[in-house]
């Protein structure tokens, strides 16, 4: 229930007024849980009304109207009662009204000055009720003054001993006691009247501020002596000036040459009167190369400004020699620095884009580094290796790492597309350049602009074409069948081929010239007979990957399956390891690839090569011409190799005669019929 009133009293609610007042509401309301619970509400400010002390510091003055709030609804005429208290007219005499206005202010004052107090300050009455609270103390108890007023101390305060005060009537200063985030010291003291102990205080002096200055002020001189140390340590001569510029410090490099000079201890005596003059009206830093003695220094002056206001200057002298040996010091430190970059690029790891090529071995090891550290140039790079050794793996990897990541990577096959459309497709074609040209094609380099053209099987080029691939590569520029516009092209090329570029230079099959143009950085990538220690890894990956994608659950392999692996040569490399690992999975019934699904040239080796030797004689005779013995060997011989090159190492001729005869003889259909066994 909220009650308006108004304050008729000349001095307003002075502490005289205010006692009565509370006195008659205790009269009124005589049970002490319900008056707690009663509050007076005046200009935002919520004090409770049994508080003599907070209710005075309202200062409400005469005519001010205020709010009494009640616990509860009460009758009329209480209400009356109430409001009759602060209406009825003025009665006191000049005395009375000039001695209620001085306790007024005398109250106000000593409540404003102990609430300001920085320590804390709490009153309980001899129930150990709390009557008053600064500030202070409630922001170390952390809670509003009016959830902490009319509240038992044992209930508010940790490790409250007020109780104890009001028993004993005895001061105490305990020791450090943490309340909160703070670190306190309580002093408790009893309040007395006629020899009665009627309340006690306790003065909480919240030490955290002042450990914390002490610990600044530590830090200071810690800060102050090592700044001694290091002024006093260093071979710079460092001086401090006034305004004026007389030094009021100097090290003892520059007490020396102020003592050498035997004048003035002025910094103008240093840097001249036309530099001091110049340094006060710019107010900029002063350097220059003074000479003292016959020394020559780097001397540097910077103004120390205050308020706007030149208060000194800090003056450096740095030997102009030692800063010749500094810098000569840095030059072969920078070199250092650069040697040992390299030296540690040639062991760290690799970039990201090469992760996915599986393998531990020294020799592979050894050309990835080499991919690794030419990807992150432009240069032109030829990979060499048996088919299936994944040239083409090492060749994005290179694209991923290099700066053209971004931009695309084109392939091209040059021994899978017809010589006679292969420069059409490499440069492009305008429309209406052939019959059949209906509109304009961009060819392979154009697609690849600001990427890179992976041309892979490189050898298979024809000399015309080569000539051509030579042009470009030095002109960096294409002209499209049918055209006559230069297209100048930003392209990175890596070239890939499984023959000896060298011998079919020598053999006139190949230019040299076009050789040494892609040949800038050549990699070789090891057959897996070469690393054989990496197939176990290889074959764990295969399996992780096929049980991916072909939906199985392939958990590992039969004791001495991976030694089968180890043992074999690999014609195929690792193209065909992947191709067994496959039709492995698709045969197999349960959990565990097993040794007897391995075709049998890799689980019986010796009885394969025998067999081989078995499986066809061929007959001599005078009828046959000589091509028809050829057609024979051929045909026998491709049936257990994948692919040309295979086949035509087996038989000691080239990949392209060897791919040239089975074409004429239209053997491509028994092309690796009895590779995987019978």
């Amino acid at each position: 229930m909220e009650i308006r009133l108004k304050i008729n009293r000349k001095n307003g609610l002075h502490i005289r007024m205010g006692a009565a007042f509370i006195s008659f509401l205790q009269s009124l309301i005589p049970d002490k849980e319900k008056l707690q619970r009663t509050y007076v509400i005046y200009n935002g400010k919520k004090v409770q009304a049994n508080n003599l002390l907070s209710l005075v510091a309202l200062k409400i003055k005469q005519g001010d109207e205020f709010t009494l709030v009640l616990d509860e609804n009460t009758d009329q005429k209480t209400v009356e009662q109430i409001q009759a208290f602060f209406n009825q007219a003025a009665s006191e005499d000049t005395r009375q009204t000039e001695t209620d206005r001085l306790l007024m202010e005398n109250s106000v004052t000593l409540h404003e000055a102990v609430s300001s107090i920085p320590n804390g300050i709490i009153v309980v009455n001899k129930e150990n009720v709390i009557i008053y609270v600064n500030r202070a103390a409630a922001e170390l108890l952390e809670k509003e003054p009016q959830d902490i007023l009319n509240r038992r101390a044992d209930e508010v305060i940790p490790h409250s001993c007020l109780h104890k005060i009001l028993q004993t009537g005895k001061t105490e200063i305990t020791e450090k006691q943490q309340i909160n985030h703070y670190t306190v010291i309580t002093t408790r003291s009893p309040i007395l009247l006629n020899d009665q102990i009627i309340g006690a205080v306790a003065i909480f002096q919240d030490i955290s501020s002042i450990e914390k200055i002490s610990k600044e002020l530590n830090e200071v001189k810690e800060l102050q002596e090592k700044l001694n140390l290091v002024l006093q340590s260093v071979t710079d001569l460092i001086g401090l000036t006034d305004e004026k510029g007389d030094f009021i410090f100097s090290n003892e490099g520059m007490d020396k040459l102020l003592k050498k000079r035997e004048g003035k201890r002025n910094i103008r005596e240093i840097i001249g009167k036309t530099g001091w003059e110049d340094l006060i009206r710019r107010r900029n830093p002063f350097m220059k190369v003074t000479k003292h003695k016959g020394q020559s220094f780097i001397t540097k002056v910077n103004p120390v400004i205050v308020e706007k206001e030149i208060r000194g200057t800090v003056a450096t002298m740095t030997p102009l020699d030692d800063v010749k040996q500094l810098l000569e010091k840095i030059d072969i430190m920078e070199q250092r620095t650069r040697y040992l970059e390299q030296e540690l690029s040639k062991h760290k790891g690799l970039s990201s884009a090469f992760h996915k090529i599986i393998g531990n071995s020294e020799t592979l090891k050894d050309a990835l580094t080499i991919a690794d550290k030419v990807a992150k140039t432009h240069s032109t790079v030829l990979i060499t290796g048996e088919s299936g050794t994944g040239k083409e793996l090492v060749a994005r990897a290179i694209h991923e790492a290099s700066p053209r990541k971004n931009h695309p990577f084109i392939r091209v096959n040059c021994a899978a597309i017809p010589p006679q459309l292969m420069e059409s497709e490499l440069f492009g074609y305008e429309k209406g350049a052939f019959t059949g040209a209906y509109k304009t094609h961009r060819g392979k380099f154009e697609l690849a602009d600001k990427g890179t053209i992976f041309l892979d099987e490189i050898g298979d080029l024809n000399l015309e074409l080569q000539g051509k691939l030579l042009r470009v590569l030095q002109e960096k520029e294409i002209v499209r069948i049918g055209g006559f516009s230069t297209i100048h092209l930003d392209v990175r090329v890596i070239a890939a081929t499984n023959r000896d570029l060298a011998k079919m230079v020598e053999e006139g099959t190949f230019r040299e010239d076009l050789y040494y143009r892609l040949n800038v950085v050549p990699i070789h990538l090891p057959p897996l007979r070469a690393r054989k220690e990496d197939i176990p890894l290889l074959v764990e990956a295969f399996r992780v990957e096929l049980n991916a994608r072909l939906g199985k659950n392939i958990k590992g392999y039969e004791k001495g399956f991976i030694e089968a692996l180890c043992n074999y040569h690999w014609p195929g490399n690792i193209r065909e390891l992947q191709n067994i690992m496959e039709r492995l999975f698709n045969l197999a019934d349960g959990d565990y690839l097993l040794c007897k699904d391995l075709p049998h040239y890799i689980s019986n080796p010796h009885a394969t090569d025998s067999s081989k030797g078995q499986e066809e004689t061929i007959v001599l005779s005078k009828d046959k011409p000589l091509h028809e013995y050829e057609k024979q060997i051929f045909a026998y011989a491709c049936q257990f190799y994948p692919s040309f090159n295979q086949l035509a190492k087996s038989l000691g001729i080239t990949h392209k005669t060897a791919a040239s005869k089975i074409r004429k003889y239209k053997l491509e259909h028994l092309v690796g019929k009895k590779y995987q066994g019978d």
